[in-house]
């Protein structure tokens, strides 16, 4: 009897909810953004000035999103998502899936890091200097966690490949 590759399904869980998060602030985000009086409260957007600001803000983080690289880099993800999916499920060959998740992964990665130093160009908008601290605090935090998701992913796909590739090594010198 073969072992179900649990951790697989969990890692493959969150990489889609992920990916399906990019889809849709790539492809599917409108580029006009309204605010309204509760979100604003929500977020701390006490003036007029912030406010305005704020939209300023969304509105051209909106045309980064939809940007030619953002497209390229969320196509290249979605591709290696559908990868992970057809070797897993279809061809049922866990190396490969791994492969592929290792290369999702790395992509994911570099487009984080694009995101954020992109955005990060962005908070230039904010005349509030507590506004912008916290914006950039928020958008530092927000890579520190992407980073040790990666890492965590990574790790756990790399030491899964490895065994896997051993005991494959292992039953090729068996036959």
């Amino acid at each position: 009897m073969k072992k179900n590759p649990i951790y697989l399904y969990v890692l493959l869980f969150f990489s889609t909810v992920g990916t399906f998060n990019s889809l849709a602030s790539t492809f599917i985000s409108s580029k006009a953004f309204e605010l309204s009086d509760d979100f604003a409260k929500q977020m701390g957007l006490t003036t007029a000035q912030d406010k305005a600001d704020y939209v300023t803000y969304m509105e051209k983080s909106v045309q980064v999103n939809q940007s030619p690289f953002a497209f390229l880099m969320v196509s290249l993800i979605t591709i290696a998502l559908l990868a992970i999916i057809y070797f897993l499920f279809v061809k049922r060959d866990l190396l490969k899936a791994h492969y592929a998740f290792i290369g999702q992964i790395v992509i994911s990665y570099i487009f984080s890091c694009y995101n954020y130093f992109v955005l990060s160009s962005l908070f230039s908008v904010f005349s509030n200097e507590t506004l912008r601290q916290r914006y950039q605090s928020s958008s530092v935090l927000a890579l520190l966690l992407l980073t040790a998701l990666a890492a965590l992913f990574l790790g756990i796909i790399l030491y899964k490949t490895l065994r896997l590739r051993k005991l494959q090594g292992v039953e090729v010198l068996d036959k």
